[in-house]
Order: C-alpha cells, then sequence, then structure tokens
C-alpha cells in the first residue's frame, strides 16, 4: 500500500516533518532494529486546495522506517488507529475527487463530437 503523506513529530518542526508518498510493507528478510520506531501520522489519500489539507481519514501508528535510494517504506510495529476527519474536510475531498481529472474517464468520441 502507499500513502500520500506521512507526518512525524519533531521538537525543531512544530506540525511535524511532512513526506511522502510512501510505501507500507509488513514483510522483511532485512534484520529490523525496532529501538528506534517513532510515532507517524499517515493520510492515505489527499489533496491540497486553497492551502488545505482535503482527507477522509488519517492513521495513527508506530513504525520503523527503511531507506533505500528514491524509495522510503515503512514497517508498522503497532496496531493502526483509525481516525475519521472532520465533515467538511470529507466533503472537500470528495467534490476535489469528484471533479479529478485523473477520475474522469476520457471523452467519448462519436459522430457527433467531430
Amino acid at each position: 500500500m502507499e500513502v500520500d503523506e506521512i507526518t512525524v513529530p519533531s521538537p525543531d518542526v512544530p506540525g511535524g516533518l511532512t513526506f511522502g508518498p510512501v510505501t507500507l510493507e509488513t514483510g522483511w528478510e532485512d534484520p529490523v532494529d525496532l529501538s528506534n520506531e517513532p510515532s507517524v501520522t499517515m493520510t492515505p489519500h489527499c489533496r491540497r486546495f486553497l492551502g488545505i489539507r482535503w482527507y477522509r481519514e488519517t492513521y495513527h501508528t508506530r513504525g520503523v522506517f527503511h531507506v533505500t535510494r528514491d524509495r522510503i517504506t515503512l514497517r508498522p510495529t503497532a496496531p493502526v488507529v483509525v481516525e475519521r476527519a472532520a465533515w467538511w474536510r470529507r466533503c472537500g475531498y470528495w467534490l476535489l475527487t469528484c471533479g479529478s481529472p485523473r477520475r474522469r474517464g476520457a471523452p467519448a468520441h462519436s459522430a457527433t463530437n467531430r
């Protein structure tokens, strides 16, 4: 699974460090150091419009990061807690995704379109 954004709390940055996209993985063959597992807030799908982040829900968990070249992976080590966004944020996300060019299909070509 790939999430759009992950926020890690930081004492130096008031809102935390936000980056993404990040791939979530469940099984690694490499040994993992579980002594340094920060708490993270994940936003699976979000849009930015008018300076506001619009999303349906966020996930809270703890995990271990693994960085390889240009790929960041997170292995969750605790249960995931799902938190729904406020109604107006969910509504805005819904409106932005319904009108998104990604969701619309290509226009059908017919004799009347020529």
